[in-house]
């Protein structure tokens, strides 16, 4: 039952997003809509490379992610932080 509300809904949601496109007069260039996100900071890129170096490493669940990001923080020590032991971020 619970899947049957979940599907029901999600058409519901695709619909409205749906007609939305067909209605006349609402059309925007994409060459004028502007981006209002922000560039990265320099610790956020650095987290991103990292994680995508993670990735690469076969660290690939959240809990592994997040313990590697705790060690390297100091909120973590001990056995849990092997991985970032042997795999340090890149300066």
């Amino acid at each position: 039952m619970a899947r049957w509300v979940v599907a029901l809904g999600a058409a519901g949601v695709a619909l409205a997003a749906l007609s939305g496109c067909a209605e006349t007069g609402k059309f925007v260039p994409s060459s004028a809509v502007v981006s209002s996100v922000p560039a990265p900071n320099p610790e956020q890129e650095r987290n991103r490379r990292i994680h995508e170096r993670l990735l690469e490493l076969g660290c690939t669940t959240n809990s592994c992610i997040q313990t590697y990001f705790a060690c390297m923080d100091g909120y973590l020590t001990g056995e849990a932080c092997e991985f970032y032991r042997e795999h340090p971020p890149e300066p």
